[in-house]
């Protein structure tokens, strides 16, 4: 065998050897990947905006997200949106004559939630709700009903939440200051198994 061919066979070896233990560790990290991902369980988290007009209870409405936690940041999140254009009348004046139009205006619900698998069972959740209605006759002035003008009311929340499977928690509570209304949001995770 000549030199050459001895020096370029053993370069071969010694770096096919060299290279073994890396593949080893690219597998292995790969496995633990794989079997990370497969023991993470999905989330569903039920979210209740309840309205109150002072312990009456008139109106709920659920919303329900499944959510795939990531292990060492959230993961990707989840976002619902639920909602209708609603006609509002508007006057417009053209050519001295009083002439009845509609705008539109977006009402509904907007939540995005993500979650992070925590320690001890537990898993931390951010949370964004942007919900708005048209408030009830009830609920607006006498000289708002009258006229037929509607009244809107918009609700807005981001938080961190840390809750554990089939725990329940009221997280938020708010009072419409022109319709005293009072706002409750409500959240339960359960894991899905």
């Amino acid at each position: 065998m000549k030199p050459t061919t001895a020096f370029v066979i053993t370069l071969f070896v010694v770096a096919g050897a060299a290279t073994a233990p890396r593949a080893l560790a690219i597998e292995a990290a790969q496995a633990s990947a794989t079997s990370a991902a497969s023991s993470i369980q999905p989330l569903k988290l039920t979210v209740v905006i309840s309205r109150y007009d002072g312990e009456k209870k008139i109106g709920s409405l659920p919303f329900v997200l499944m959510v795939i936690p990531g292990t060492d940041r959230p993961g990707d999140g989840t976002t619902l949106q639920m909602g209708s254009e609603v006609p509002v009348p508007t006057t417009v004046v053209k050519d001295g004559q009083s002439v009845a139009s509609y705008t539109y205006r977006s009402i509904g619900t907007n939540l995005t939630a993500a979650a992070r698998v925590q320690d001890e069972g537990r898993y931390y959740f951010t949370l964004r709700v942007t919900d708005s209605q048209i408030l009830s006759e009830a609920a607006s002035t006498a000289a708002d009903a009258m006229r037929g003008l509607p009244r809107f009311q918009s609700f807005t929340s981001t938080t961190g939440l840390l809750l554990r499977d089939g725990q329940t928690m009221q997280y938020t509570a708010a009072t419409d200051k022109t319709s005293g209304e009072v706002v409750r949001i409500d959240v339960t995770l359960n894991v899905v198994k």
